[in-house]
């Protein structure tokens, strides 16, 4: 099954290296979850965005001249030359990576030169993947629901609830981004559409710096707490972590959330009748990552580092 996520999105799409040789519905609860994990928020409302795809087509060109369309692109800027070598390094490094990923794709996932092809793994890991993971509290509802059949296929996107992409920038941010897009997607579904602060979650969430990572779930808690969110053109967001601003503005709130079972059936059924839900993931491959639906050869799922909204889910191999 092929599972439709909508992220913050730090990610941009460059040039595609192929494989070597190759040729409303009445909604009053809304989730969240993890890769087997859901946690649902009761009178919420969020989705999926699309990404933009800018393709600049050099295959054929050596690694520095691939390297020099990369820098003007992406508007790259190194202090010194020791720091354009170290970077033209790891960039030849990631075009074997990704070439490397697309031999081994199983899915319909593409890789290629992206923002991040002159970070290493480290660095990428360090600024976008500082999601906090852990098995749910224990008193988190748990859902108990027997896997139903679904319909082949769910795009809550066609329905226009689906928020636009948002860079988290340098920032781990993105368990706020995820927890916010459910809210906004589920608030949607029910008719209300709503553009929410993602700053505000940061700055007067659980954490004294909420870019290192939250988990998930803790964002929830604190927008019951906060009695909800303000909309983001009030308090915008700026990718850092600042001192807590009291604003007195209109707020949208949810009253809880729950969690799924570990079945993937069970997540779609949900998906398909009440909206979208926050999921957890290995970010494995998403540093090159340019579009499709990512099948890995191999995944270790007890090593998510990423949120993600999922906005729906197919059971073909259609790409979203």
């Amino acid at each position: 099954m092929t599972v439709i996520v909508n992220r913050s999105e730090f990610y941009e799409r460059g040039d595609t290296i192929p494989k070597s040789g190759s040729k409303e519905r009445d909604n009053s609860e809304g989730v969240f979850a993890d890769h087997t994990r859901f946690f649902t928020m009761h009178r919420v409302f969020p989705l999926l965005t699309s990404l933009c795809v800018f393709v600049h087509v050099v295959l054929g060109n050596t690694e520095l001249e691939q390297f020099k369309v990369f820098i003007k692109q992406f508007n790259k800027v190194y202090k010194n030359q020791e720091e354009y070598q170290y970077r033209l390094s790891v960039f030849a490094t990631n075009l074997n990576v990704a070439r490397r990923l697309q031999e081994e794709e199983l899915g319909t996932a593409t890789y290629g030169i992206t923002k991040f092809s002159d970070l290493t793994d480290e660095e990428f890991t360090r600024n976008s993947l500082t999601l906090i993971d852990d098995a749910p509290p224990n008193n988190v509802t748990q859902l108990k629901v027997e896997a139903a059949p679904v319909s082949k296929s769910c795009d809550w996107r066609k329905a226009g609830v689906i928020s636009e992409a948002k860079s988290q920038g340098k920032c781990g941010s993105c368990w706020a981004f995820a927890a916010v897009a459910n809210i906004e997607a589920q608030w949607g579904i029910i008719g209300h559409s709503v553009n929410l602060s993602v700053q505000q979650l940061i700055d007067c969430g659980p954490s004294k710096n909420g870019c290192k990572g939250v988990k998930v779930e803790e964002a929830f808690k604190s927008v019951i707490k906060q009695k909800g969110l303000v909309s983001e053109k009030v308090y915008p967001y700026k990718a850092v972590a600042q001192k807590c601003k009291k604003i007195n503005s209109v707020r949208t709130t949810i009253k809880g959330y729950i969690s799924l079972p570990k079945n993937e059936q069970v997540m779609a059924n949900f998906v398909n009748v009440k909206g979208t839900i926050v999921v957890r993931l290995n970010s494995i491959g998403l540093k090159l990552y340019k579009g499709g639906v990512i099948h890995p050869k191999s995944c270790d799922v007890t090593k998510v580092n990423h949120a993600v909204l999922a906005v729906g889910y197919s059971k073909g191999k259609e790409t979203f």
